[in-house]
């Protein structure tokens, strides 16, 4: 084989590889669908056409051992489809285990084939299914699943790359790269557009009118709208569909259930929900510590729940939905519940609150405690829970993605967890304003209210400004001093200038904390698109990216969470003594 040849069938393997892992993945949550709802004949089907499409592709790249065992899975749904077999949890289990043997052999960087050995021994196994059933029993399982699917509003094939009846859609395969690139051009065509637009208003002020002018203007309207909706067009190409990642729960949290001697369901709704690319695998640890929880301490044992007069199998949910410009996804477990008065002991143990504070706080409030690090409702230690990290990493990630998470719970009714975050991070829409001589921007979903007052109206407590919002103290964050933009390059570290009388609060509230950023004015708001920031020169982890506006003018972005803890740490560092002056 010439250089070319190899180099044409490298990248047909690759081409392979892609489609089939995505084919694997969709056959393993069919399969699991299968095993909770019943032989449908939908879920069959599509399952015999992936484990045909793997034996036919596999078979033009010379895979024998892949073509083989696709064959005999694809032979055992065949005979599901014709009566003469049922699927059990132990045919669940030995697919799932070729269709792993499969993927371990080709999705790593170098496409092989199973082992001799290997195919041998699951063609065997796959042909020792020979459990038989009725017509009747297959008629009677897929009417089950038939009546579950139709008093559930969605499910979790909601959405779905062929349903019979629905016209099919065609594809292309892009690389992600070149999504990212395209994005980024309509982003710079975005900043030309608004240079362009401001030169037009400029003309219009200086020049007299004339027919020139007016074509300009009408002109730059006109490209305005065109680079707005390529811009839109672009981000929607991003935009998955969050099924993506709750399918990949399924196998796992079936198989920690099964460890644990629990029985579960795990319900999807809002599958075909689209967010940003970018989100999906940053979304999928979080979704995973919740998941992990709910069935280990969660979700109680068959015993316990039929004591307590609930079902058996405990119920888990999954819902995301859209909500203005966030996408919300819900986690909801029918278990036990959070226990608020143990976890009020915990804290007071552990030093988080103090007993007075722990009596007269609000149940609600009281549940948020468990984000706290270190703090954990677990009753006892385990492999994957226990430890008092899974919340707190929890809100780490969320806010990380620029977004949030809230808990509300019910004891021996059950818990959800409520996650927030932008539909996509490429852009945002923020809050403009000045301090210390330089343009900042605040994601302004984080912004909960802008304030007015004077410096006399400040304090100092425990060493930091704070002031007094209504009926309670908020610190306070003067960017130019904790990003160091307010100090005379190589002088002795004086202002720059003298400071105003009057300023501006903007409140943050960001996971349990509120605080306020000091503006020395508010530019307004804008939908920005962020660009990262070259880290060889800015080396600091509170400026979440850049953007260049219009009139050629770059607004640092400032992370809401990050800011707020290098101003505490900037002001314990400075070591100066600890007062508290009277208002």
């Amino acid at each position: 084989m010439d250089d070319k040849a190899k180099r044409e069938f490298d990248e047909l393997l690759a081409v392979f590889r892609d489609q089939s892992m995505q084919i694997l993945d969709e056959m393993s949550h069919d399969l699991l669908a299968l095993e909770s709802k019943g032989a449908g004949t939908e879920a069959v089907t599509r399952l015999r056409r992936g484990a045909h499409t793997i034996k036919g592709d596999s078979a033009c790249v010379a895979l024998d051992g892949v073509t083989s065992v696709a064959h005999e899975i694809e032979s055992a749904f065949d005979s599901v489809l014709g009566g003469e077999r049922v699927i059990d949890k132990p045919s669940v289990d030995l697919i799932l285990t070729a269709l792993d043997a499969i993927r371990g052999a080709i999705g790593g960087e170098r496409v092989d084939d199973l082992e001799a050995g290997t195919t041998a021994e699951l063609v065997e196994q796959l042909c020792s299914i020979q459990t038989r059933a009725t017509i009747a029993e297959v008629a009677t399982a897929s009417r089950k699943a038939t009546d579950t699917e139709s008093v559930r509003h969605e499910t979790a094939t909601s959405g779905r790359s062929d349903t019979p009846g629905k016209q099919r859609r065609d594809y292309v395969r892009v690389e992600a790269a070149k999504v990212d690139l395209l994005l980024n051009l309509a982003g710079e065509m975005v900043i030309a557009r608004s240079i362009i637009s401001q030169v037009g208003s400029e003309l219009e002020r200086t020049e007299s009118k004339n027919e020139l002018v007016a074509r300009f203007t009408s002109a730059s309207a006109h490209m305005g709208k065109m680079v707005g909706e390529l811009q839109k067009a672009v981000l929607k190409m991003r935009m998955v569909t969050i099924d993506q990642v709750f399918r990949r729960f399924a196998r796992p949290m079936r198989e920690l259930a099964s460890e644990r001697g629990k029985l579960i369901q795990i319900d999807v709704t809002g599958g075909s929900t689209e967010l940003d690319r970018a989100l999906v695998d940053s979304l999928y640890e979080p979704l995973l510590h919740l998941l992990r929880n709910a069935v280990d301490h969660g979700i109680e044992s068959p015993a316990e729940r039929v004591a307590a007069g609930k079902p058996e199998i405990g119920r888990i949910t999954m819902r995301a939905y859209h909500e203005g410009n966030q996408i919300v996804v819900e986690v909801w477990d029918d278990g036990r519940g959070i226990d608020v008065i143990d976890l009020k002991r915990r804290a007071v143990a552990g030093g988080a609150i103090r007993q007075h504070q722990a009596d007269l706080m609000p149940e609600e409030e009281a549940t948020n405690l468990i984000f706290l690090e270190g703090l954990s409702t677990a009753k006892e230690i385990t492999r994957i829970s226990g430890r008092g990290i899974g919340a707190g990493a929890i809100r780490g990630a969320m806010e990380q993605l620029r977004g949030g998470v809230s808990v509300k719970s019910q004891t021996g009714v059950g818990t959800c967890f409520m996650l927030r975050m932008p539909l996509t991070l490429a852009i945002i829409r923020a809050l403009l304003f000045n301090a210390s001589g330089q343009l900042f921007a605040l994601p302004l979903l984080a912004v909960s209210e802008i304030a007015r007052a004077r410096l006399s109206d400040f304090v100092r407590l425990d060493g930091m400004e704070h002031y007094r919002l209504r009926d309670r103290f908020i610190s306070l964050v003067r960017p130019g001093v904790v990003l160091a933009f307010d100090r005379r390059k190589g002088g002795s570290g004086a202002a720059l200038r003298h400071e105003a009388e009057t300023c501006f609060i903007i409140v943050l509230a960001t996971g349990d904390k509120q605080y306020g950023v000091v503006a020395d004015d508010i530019a307004g708001e804008q939908e920005l698109v962020i660009k990262p920031l070259d880290s060889h020169w800015v080396q600091n982890d509170a400026l979440a990216g850049a953007s260049v506006l219009g009139d050629g003018r770059v607004a640092l972005i400032m992370d809401s969470e990050v800011i707020f803890r290098k101003a505490v740490k900037h002001e314990r560092g400075k070591g100066n003594n600890r007062q508290i002056y009277a208002v």
